[in-house]
């Protein structure tokens, strides 16, 4: 059972006694300290900074034994942060040096029918960091103090530069209390693997001393048909444990949804002991192979033999404080990835390890996960010999819970340890220490067959930062401010991160902003701003600059200029600037003949409000750029480069497993408007291809349409490719800028006209007489399933608008516009 009522939370001493009853105040389910005084009104993340590693916290729990018969009982404790001492009933259970780590105890006769009290105290840690330590041979810019390294916890809230000031203190996971001597298993490890075509299940159960089984059987459903298989007992450490293996031919196999179907089959242990019969779900297994593909130096993704572009993003926890959410909160975020087309989700070394839900959710929606150790950037002391055990623990809480995860394909050594330590002048030999390529690497291969082992997400050739071999974070287009061509001439292979900007949120997260901080909070000069754009420590440049940059890059204008005179248009063109850029690079990576075989974006949500890393903002609110990722990364998908010289290309990419017949036409315009020239043609798109086009092959006659010759003006500066087959129509409006020459706003003929309220949604039609760009909308309170996107000449849009979760109903008024248009223009009511 879950002890989840009659906690309490008390300030206290380090190593002082416990606080008088006084001090106590009561907790609806344990939690980390700041969660709780954020849920008690008393803190906040708006209001001043405070420094949790540098206060003293207990927590108590009172609670009776469970009515039974059983005379021993477990203590589940399964995360602590960071330095703990437990006492039961006031004796000393446990002190607890790694958050990371899960804690079964065996309670014996300490535990009381009724009348219990289990106390945990959270010790400073920033006590702990000022001893006196070895230096490490590298330093992490990214980091205040660099003696974290000795200390298995989460870099979140220690990261002054991009997250914020909020440091995870307290039991973050579960506390559990479980009878001992149950004839059901106390723990079960299983092991789908995907051999030539065959289903294997491996299963091994350990039961608590003194248990008698006589009999175990392991069955799997598949097609309508239960399989069973016959389990061997053997006794291992004095306690009794059983294994076996289910085959199944011609299994039906996990996908990324992208791919195929995410087929998984229930599982089920069945049991005799002396107590009667009982059985036990195991839940849905998929059985799956995935593989490494390194042949061409670079890192690529095979599922089931299968190539797999794997595109996604870094994942944060959707809650900053508590560092886990809601079921609900889980299959929201994570169903908008898959309905975005993300295939891949990055767990990073800078976050925390996520809850079963998470994986159980990413094995039904057929999303892979890239699961990395919670190390990053630091020179880990991996010879002391109390840290080495405290990993070792770590490995094996965290490994065997993956073991039975389809979705987790690649499981990594660290987040960038190799590139730190050459980008930052250490020797070598130390870029690749053997904690990772030898310890950790040795651990995965023998408990995660199954699964590809990656030591580092910078990884490969001569400079582990270097985006032509292996992994790396690319950003090349974003914090180096390269050209967008960039994206595809840097020779990327795979970018374990990439496409960082400081990301404007939506409007009505800027409405929360100045219902706190006042109007300044919203304009991108101010402190209040500025304090939560991201940059690096010691960098003269924040993420705001590196999105300013490409606005002047991209449209012409000054953002400088737009800040004093025109901050709405600053603001606009800044969200428009991130999803071009995200465009952009994804049409490059995803074309025919790209080098690239996977980018995972720099990151899921924001960890506080205002223009972070975050696709979405921190009440998981899309933001524009992240309608541009979920439109770049279709299965069925359109993309345009321009080749210079050899003018522009059209990309067709069909991941699906089934072959797509249909029209592909090519249309030019010039001023957005007028005709130029036009091709179809009628064609099969192979399952799971990518293919290419010369656009001037289309056409009757030679067109600069790159203006890579120029002779006169560029004769067309909008390009539309539409797919047109029995499954739909896929369109792609590509606006050709000019280096040199600035955004052009003319009268397009924008018009919008919304429905009345239905079951709380409303209906907007778009529509333009000339090539919308970036169409947007200023509506208080609604927020639509779609923004940021370009309409054709002649082009019409349907969308749904919702109410905003948590803001005031308003009625309904709305103005559409779009970045070339002259002024915004009111949605007409129908009718």
């Amino acid at each position: 059972m879950r002890l989840t009522s009659a906690w309490a939370l008390a300030p206290g001493e380090p190593g002082g006694p416990v606080p008088d009853e006084a001090a106590w105040r009561p907790l609806e389910a344990p939690m980390p300290v700041a969660a709780a005084l954020a849920a008690a009104g008393t803190w906040s993340l708006d209001g001043p900074a405070r420094d949790f590693d540098r206060e003293c916290w207990w927590y108590r729990c009172r609670f009776d034994r469970p009515a039974g018969a059983a005379s021993d009982w477990t203590l589940g404790l399964d995360g602590l942060a960071t330095i703990a001492s437990v006492w039961l009933n006031g004796e000393p259970l446990l002190e607890s040096r790694s958050m990371f780590r899960s804690h079964a105890l065996a309670v014996g006769e300490r535990l009381r029918a009724q009348g219990n009290e289990l106390l945990i105290r959270f010790d400073p840690l920033a006590d702990a960091l000022a001893q006196r330590k070895p230096r490490p041979r590298w330093r992490s810019p990214m980091l205040a103090q660099q003696q974290l390294r000795f200390w298995r916890t989460t870099l979140l809230g220690r990261t002054p530069g991009w997250s914020p000031p909020a440091v995870v203190v307290g039991p973050w996971r579960e506390v559990w209390l479980r009878p001992a001597g149950d004839a059901r298993p106390a723990s079960v490890e299983l092991q789908p693997r995907l051999v030539d075509g065959r289903g294997e299940l491996t299963v091994r159960c350990r039961f608590d001393a003194g248990v008698a089984v006589e009999e175990l059987q392991l069955a799997l459903e598949h097609r309508g048909r239960t399989h069973e298989v016959s389990l061997q007992a053997a006794v291992v450490d004095g306690s009794p444990q059983w294994h076996g293996t289910l085959c199944v031919d011609e299994v039906e196999p996990w996908w990324p949804h992208t791919h195929g179907q995410p087929a998984r089959h229930r599982a089920q242990l069945r049991g005799r002991a002396a107590g009667g019969d009982w059985s036990m779900d195991l839940g849905a297994v998929g059985f799956r192979r995935v593989e490494a593909d390194t042949g061409d130096t670079g890192l690529g993704l095979k599922v089931n033999g299968e190539p797999v572009f794997a595109r996604g993003v870094c994942w944060v926890p959707l809650d900053t404080l508590k560092l886990h959410a809601e079921p609900a909160q889980y299959r929201e975020v994570l169903t908008r990835l898959r309905d975005a087309g993300v295939n891949l989700v990055r767990v990073g070394g800078t976050m925390a390890y996520e809850a079963d839900v998470f994986f159980e959710l990413c094995d039904e929606l057929g999303l892979m996960v890239w699961q990395e150790l919670m190390f990053a950037n630091m020179d880990y002391p991996a010879d002391d010999a109390g840290f080495a055990a405290e990993v070792d623990a770590e490995l094996a809480s965290q490994l065997p819970a993956w073991a039975a995860r389809a979705c987790v394909v690649v499981v990594c050594g660290n987040s960038e340890v190799e590139q730190q330590a050459a980008m930052w002048g250490a020797s070598r030999e130390y870029w690749q220490p053997p904690l990772f390529h030898e310890r950790i690497a040795a651990a995965v291969a023998e408990q995660l067959p199954g699964v590809v082992y990656w030591p580092s997400s910078a990884h490969g050739g001569a400079f582990p930062f270097q985006p032509h071999a292996g992994s790396t974070s690319y950003y090349g287009v974003g914090a180096y401010r390269r050209p967008l061509a960039d994206a595809r001439a840097s020779g990327l292979r795979f970018a374990t991160e990439c496409l960082a900007f400081a990301q404007v949120p939506p409007d009505s997260t800027l409405a929360r902003l100045r219902a706190l901080n006042g109007d300044v909070a919203v304009r991108t000069h101010s402190p209040l701003w500025k304090a939560r754009a991201p940059r690096d420590l010691g960098a003269g440049w924040d993420f705001d600059d590196v999105r300013d940059h490409y606005v002047k890059h991209l449209f012409g204008e000054d953002p400088m200029a737009l800040r004093m005179s025109d901050p709405a248009r600053h603001l606009v063109l800044g969200r428009a600037a991130a999803a071009e850029a995200v465009t952009a690079a994804f049409s490059q990576w995803r074309s025919a003949g790209s080098a690239c075989r996977g980018a995972m974006v720099w990151f899921l949500r924001d960890l506080w409000a205002g223009a972070g890393w975050g696709y979405l903002d921190d009440q998981c609110q899309p933001k524009a750029v992240f309608h541009a990722l979920a439109r770049v990364c279709q299965p069925l998908h359109l993309g345009l480069t321009d080749d210079g010289l050899n003018g522009f290309t059209l990309h067709a990419v069909n991941e699906q497993d089934q072959a797509r017949d249909g029209t592909l036409s090519v249309a030019l315009y010039r001023e957005g408007e007028w005709p130029v020239a036009q091709g179809e043609r009628a064609l099969q798109l192979p399952a799971r291809s990518s293919q290419g086009w010369a656009i001037t092959d289309w056409l009757d006659g030679f067109t600069d349409l790159s203006w890579a010759y120029r002779f006169g003006p560029p004769p067309a500066d909008v390009v539309v490719a539409r797919w047109q087959g029995p499954q739909g129509v896929v369109e792609r409006v590509h606006f050709i800028d000019v280096e040199g020459l600035p955004l052009q706003r003319r009268d397009i003929g924008l018009s919008a006209e919304a429905g009345p309220v239905v079951e709380g949604v409303i209906e907007v039609t778009v529509r333009s007489r000339a090539a919308a760009r970036f169409v947007h909308f200023e509506v208080d309170g609604w927020q639509p399933d779609d923004e940021g996107f370009h309409l054709a000449p002649g082009g019409e849009r349907r969308l749904r608008f919702t109410p905003v979760v948590g803001a005031p109903r308003r009625p309904w008024r709305a103005t559409v516009s779009a970045i070339n248009a002259l002024v915004p223009v009111t949605v007409r009511q129908a009718g």
